[in-house]
């Protein structure tokens, strides 16, 4: 009976050391970054844009939490932001594909076709789907089209009304 007893206390020991390092090994990165994520869900950008700071303060080596707070960012119409921590984040992680394609759609919402279209090429080896591959080269000329013409997109459409 005593040795039940005690492999019943060593046994609920290690499962409570494994369930307690589990825990308490969690960085306050993570933890930030957990909060960060649930904010995002929520659609609360600027406690979003918290935590992630604050995971990114705790280990700058985090691509993910790099994007996930320019999302954030792009949400909240902070473009430059965006950028800048897309940027990060493929600076970390070079071969981030969300993350190029992320970057490359606000470089042609700000009318930056040229850099859109190197972004799109750097991500176009990436894509192994033929239709998926075949969607990011119809974007790339698209934005080569905006290069030969910047001004084709303001340009106002001819009017039958006033003829």
């Amino acid at each position: 009976m005593k040795r039940k007893w005690i492999l019943f206390v060593v046994s609920a020991l290690a499962g409570w050391t494994v369930i307690g390092a589990t825990a308490w090994s969690e960085t306050g990165a993570e933890v930030s970054f957990r909060q960060g994520y649930k904010a995002s869900i929520a659609r609360e950008w600027d406690e979003a844009v918290t935590w992630f700071t604050r995971s990114i303060e705790l280990n700058p080596q985090n691509a993910e939490a790099y994007f996930q707070r320019a999302v954030a960012f792009e949400m909240m119409d902070r473009v430059d932001e965006a950028i800048s921590d897309y940027e990060a984040a493929l600076q970390l992680q070079p071969d981030y594909y969300l993350c190029m394609e992320y970057l490359a759609k606000l470089y042609e919402k700000k009318g930056d076709y040229v850099s859109a279209v190197e972004i799109y090429r750097h991500a176009l080896p990436l894509v192994k789907d033929p239709k998926w591959r075949s969607i990011v080269q119809w974007w790339i000329s698209e934005a080569r089209k905006k290069i030969k013409d910047p001004q084709s997109q303001n340009k106002p459409r001819a009017s039958r009304q006033g003829r």
